[in-house]
């Protein structure tokens, strides 16, 4: 593509076309993140996404990066590509508060993540820090800090959470790849809300690690928080990935990639999965279309239930909360904001959370856990890719988990597809399918560990029949 011939704004482009085009030398780095700049002064203050803003060092990177370029050096698969990162991870001098008021004026001072490092030494040039809720405890984006994020479709639903600023941020042409994180949806949700494209590493792929936490998070927590990218298409959620994952040695857990001789094939059988129970006739529709366009791909679908799903969700929240008991729910307490308190209040002498008050039963419920993981994997050899929601309902409004304890707990089980395979620590890809009522669609591919790449075919099969959603234009949406 050349300079002439470019049919789109830079803003517009993908983080493909972006770092192919600087690569030749057809536009700047500079060129593209002043496009980006420009794009966020025109849109941001409709949606509040991006709430640090980095004018000065984007504008430094692109230039550092252009004379990379000039030199003949080697380039990393994002160089020179507008992106932004969520605000809960470390970078280096700049904010680290976590959405919380108390903590305000706390920057890192012992270096960067490894997941910003990845994304620097790719090359991104990073615009700003994202939106999220206090503690990134809700799956709803606001805090009192910054105040509350919108859906750039309709700001009267979420733009889901707690990586909410992120997907809202891509859909509205904010960065070509966001950064965001997922310890039970928070990748997966926004992505769905503001159809774009997310997605959950199989836990540890990305490596984990914040220089400015100084007791390490416990052992659910560790095994099941997922750093990924969000992305308006798949090819760009791949760059995204390529770039955030490689090793650090900081994160003990971190795992290479399989190799490709042990990838599932594709096209392959696949289970289309979901529950009767309050689905919303949107989301069937979406899971319809989908098998339609994974058939048409080549693919055999047919129903079938993977192992316990209603016991794993069970045993995700139990396990949860007693992990919580400890420093979160204290911290909450004593920090969080009203709303997040709000919503763990909720969770008090709920029937479905069974008490785990014991070593003996601790041990007990990570041991089951273990169980239904390996028969979810017996699954898929049958099944290598399960087609399934991302929640039970198309969005939510905003602030949901605001209108009281029946809302919260109603709200929570309606992303039971996302919790599920957030306790077996699975690799979960949300893409788009379509819009209905002005709203998008889309549903949750989801694999055995370590196929993060085969999630990628799969979701590509089902995004070159849908089409790409994004970006839109939040200014004047209703």
């Amino acid at each position: 593509m050349t300079r002439d011939s470019r049919p789109t704004e830079l803003w517009q482009m993908s983080a493909t076309d972006l770092a192919a085009g600087i690569a030749a030398r057809e536009f700047s780095s500079r060129e593209a993140t002043e496009s980006a700049l420009a794009r966020l002064d025109a849109v941001n203050d409709s949606i509040n996404a991006v709430v640090e803003i980095m004018r000065d060092q984007a504008l430094d990177a692109a230039d550092a990066a252009d004379a990379a370029v000039a030199a003949g050096k080697t380039l990393g698969v994002l160089h020179g590509v507008p992106t932004t990162i969520k605000m809960n991870v470390d970078w280096q001098g700049m904010p680290r508060n976590n959405g919380i008021i108390e903590t305000k004026d706390n920057v890192a001072t012992n270096g960067n993540s490894p997941v910003t490092d990845n994304m620097l030494r790719a090359g991104a040039v990073i615009l700003g820090q994202t939106n999220c809720p206090a503690f990134a405890a809700r799956a709803m984006t606001s805090n009192e800090l910054y105040g509350v994020t919108l859906n750039p479709w309709n700001p009267k639903v979420t733009p889901g959470g707690s990586s909410g600023g992120a997907a809202s941020a891509v859909a509205a042409g904010i960065g070509a790849v966001a950064h965001g994180n997922d310890l039970g949806g928070s990748v997966r949700q926004p992505a769905h809300c503001c159809g774009i494209v997310g997605l959950r590493c199989t836990p540890s792929r990305i490596p984990n690690y914040n220089p400015s936490v100084a007791l390490d998070r416990p052992g659910l927590h560790q095994t099941t928080t997922s750093q990924g990218p969000l992305a308006r298409s798949i090819a760009d959620a791949v760059l995204g990935y390529e770039a955030m994952s490689q090793r650090d040695y900081r994160d003990p857990w971190w795992v290479p990639p399989l190799p490709a001789a042990l990838e599932a094939p594709f096209p392959c059988k696949v289970a289309l999965f979901y529950t009767d129970d309050d689905i919303e006739p949107a989301v069937k529709d979406a899971l319809d279309t989908a098998a339609r366009f994974l058939e048409d791909a080549g693919c055999v679908v047919e129903e079938a239930a993977p192992p316990r799903y209603d016991e794993a969700w069970r045993l995700h929240q139990s396990l949860l909360q007693a992990e919580r008991e400890g420093a979160t729910l204290k911290n909450i307490a004593r920090y969080g904001d009203d709303a997040v308190r709000n919503k763990f209040r909720a969770f008090e002498n709920w029937d479905v959370i069974t008490p785990i008050e014991s070593r003996d039963a601790y041990i007990a419920a990570v041991a089951m856990r273990s169980t239904i993981l390996r028969e979810w994997m017996a699954f898929f050899e049958t099944y290598p890719l399960l087609l399934m929601p991302n929640m039970y309902t198309q969005s939510m409004v905003l602030e949901m988990d605001q209108l009281g304890t029946e809302t919260v707990r109603d709200h929570v089980q309606k992303l039971k597809p996302h919790q599920v395979t957030a306790l077996l620590a699975l690799p979960g890809l949300s893409v788009p399918t379509g819009t209905t009522n002005g709203l998008p669609d889309g549903v949750q591919l989801v694999a055995s560990r370590m196929q993060d790449p085969f999630l990628f075919r799969a979701g590509a099969a089902i995004e070159a029949r849908a089409g790409i959603l994004t970006p839109i234009d939040p200014r004047g949406a209703t």
